[in-house]
């Protein structure tokens, strides 16, 4: 089935079982970045109550899930997309913003697209960074668990979302990985970790299978990266207090 006609079908399905306002794409596959089998088919579903709909769509997205189709589905709360406070593990101001710029609303009112973008600050980018290191670890598991796949995407995002949270001090706010690598050259980084975030790009880009001992060491080097570098310098930031990076 070609992904138009299946998006097509999942909206249908959505609408008969989760009684949305509104339905949207977003994240990498409304830019040139979706790679199938690797990125993830993110759609959200605004919903007006606060009755849960996770069961459902979790049931929806692991029906319709392939090999080379990942599905993701997920809810959201009308008043709480429009005050900011939804519930998610992320930066809120950051998790956001992105989903806003990234968005396109394929059924119903078009809420996200006229949401505010919420300010960065550099406590955020702080948070940001945290997170990736704990990312980074996250890989560190998956390594030991045998499981190489998820290890390479939590190695390059890892790495590649450090990098973006050093880009916010310089006011950018790049979508897409391809876009942050680029940002990149502005930060005034070492060889070695230019080299580390060129690595990262070519994992995400299924350029590179590294090996469970090459696995090992690229983890390492990107969690050195992420507190030793990232959250070194954005550290020495907060000392002078906090501020908006990006309004």
């Amino acid at each position: 089935m070609e992904l138009e006609s299946l998006i097509n079908n999942l909206i249908a399905e959505i609408k008969e079982k989760a009684n949305p306002v509104s339905i949207f794409l977003y994240g990498s596959y409304n830019t040139p970045e979706y790679l199938p089998g690797v990125s993830d088919l993110e759609i959200g579903v605004i919903k007006a109550s606060e009755k849960s709909i996770s069961k459902i769509l979790r049931e929806i997205a692991e029906k319709n899930s392939t090999k080379d189709i990942r599905l993701r589905i997920y809810s959201y709360e009308l008043s709480k997309l429009q005050n900011g406070t939804i519930d998610t593990p992320f930066t809120t101001s950051v998790f956001l913003r992105h989903n806003i710029l990234t968005s396109k609303t394929v059924w119903g009112e078009k809420i996200m697209e006229n949401l505010p973008l919420p300010s960065i600050t550099l406590i955020d980018a702080y948070r940001e960074a945290c997170f990736s290191t704990m990312r980074a670890l996250s890989g560190l598991f998956f390594i030991r668990a045998g499981n190489l796949e998820e290890a390479y995407e939590m190695g390059y995002k890892a790495c590649l979302f450090a990098t973006l949270s050093l880009e916010y001090l310089q006011g950018e706010f790049p979508i897409g990985f391809g876009n942050i690598v680029n940002a990149s050259k502005q930060l005034k980084l070492s060889e070695e970790w230019n080299n580390l975030i060129s690595y990262a790009y070519d994992l995400r880009r299924n350029k590179i299978k590294p090996s469970t001992e090459e696995m090992f060491d690229f983890i390492f080097k990107v969690m050195s990266f992420c507190n030793q570098q990232v959250e070194q310098r954005i550290k020495a930031e907060l000392i002078k207090g906090d501020r908006v990076l990006i309004t």
